[in-house]
This record gives C-alpha cells, sequence and structure tokens, in this order.
C-alpha cells in the first residue's frame, strides 16, 4: 500500500521511527478456552477475548484480569490450586454478554465478502446478537490452508530502505519483544 502512488506521494521524504505488529486472536466467544489450569489462569487477549465485530478487546482484557485478580483475592490457597471460580465469572460477566451477542459476526464471511457484510450488519445493527441460531466454525484452521506446493508463490518487491523496510528493521521498530528461556 505504501507504494501505491497516492499513498507514496504523502509518506515520502518522511522518516519511519515506529512500526505496526499485531497479532489478533479472532475466535471470539466459540473459541475461549478453559480458562483455569492447576496454578493459573488465562485472562485478556491470551484467551482470546477479542470482539471481532467491532476489533476492540481492551476492555474485555481489562475486565478478565480485573475478574482473575478478584479471584485470587477471595482464595484461601492459592499454592497449586486450580481457581475455577474465575472461568464462572467470566462466563457470568458483561465479557461474556458482548462475545455471545457477535459469535456470529465473521461465520458470514465464510460465504465470501459481500455475504458476510451483508451478515454482519444484520447481526450487528438488527439482531443485536439475539438471532436464534449459531453458526459454529465446524473447520479447524489447520484443514483450511492450503499445502504450499498447492500455492503460487507471491514475489513481492525487493525493500527500498525508504519506504518499505525489511522484516527485521520492521520487528525492531514494533517495540515487540520475543522472549525465550
Amino acid at each position: 500500500m505504501k507504494t501505491h502512488p497516492e499513498f507514496k506521494k504523502v509518506l515520502q521524504g518522511g522518516t519511519c521511527i515506529s512500526y505496526g505488529a499485531r497479532v489478533l486472536n479472532e475466535g471470539g466467544y466459540h473459541a475461549i478456552p478453559k480458562l483455569t489450569f492447576p496454578g493459573g489462569m488465562l485472562a485478556g487477549c491470551s484467551a482470546g477475548f477479542l470482539n471481532v465485530a467491532k476489533i476492540k478487546g481492551s476492555h474485555n482484557a481489562m475486565k478478565t484480569g480485573m475478574l482473575a485478580a478478584e479471584t485470587i483475592f477471595k482464595s484461601e490457597t492459592l499454592e497449586g490450586a486450580e481457581l475455577v471460580g474465575y472461568e464462572k465469572e467470566v462466563r457470568s460477566s458483561w465479557v461474556a454478554e458482548e462475545l455471545k451477542s457477535s459469535r456470529n459476526f465473521k461465520s458470514g464471511f465464510e460465504k465470501g465478502l459481500w455475504a458476510g457484510l451483508i451478515h454482519g450488519g444484520l447481526t450487528t445493527f438488527i439482531t443485536k446478537g439475539k438471532e436464534p441460531w449459531t453458526f459454529a466454525h465446524r473447520k479447524r484452521d489447520a484443514d483450511a490452508t492450503l499445502p504450499k506446493s498447492q500455492c503460487k508463490p507471491i514475489d513481492y518487491p525487493k525493500h527500498d530502505g525508504v519506504l518499505t523496510f525489511d522484516l527485521l528493521t520492521n520487528l525492531q521498530r514494533s517495540g515487540t519483544n520475543h522472549e525465550h528461556d
């Protein structure tokens, strides 16, 4: 996009000072995993509490973090304990209610862009998540991905160091930190 003539006119002569790098867990309501295990809990983005229809999740991340903290505070024992009350709190909170109301939003896009836009508009603005049906995702992501041998390689132009940059430079500018044990 940066090399498109209209964007290039705006960006030419500028200096890149940072780069955005994000990964969105788009599973939503249907993909919420088991949230507790002995000695730990999943909260925020690690559990996929993103509302795909709004592309917002910070408020859900904060609320589930608060619910986790409250559960820990109420607990009599912590070491190695599985605090199952946390999952009950999340499932009965407005976070679960919000995610359930947008549970069908993304499913329509499996039928194409226009079907997805129409279906997304219907579920967001008309039924507001109260539709009597639920479209469950029935295909594993791995089954929806073609093998490399069946895909045509994309020949990207070489980065120019002015408008486009190599992967490691972009990663460094993003401030993303990958820690390894």
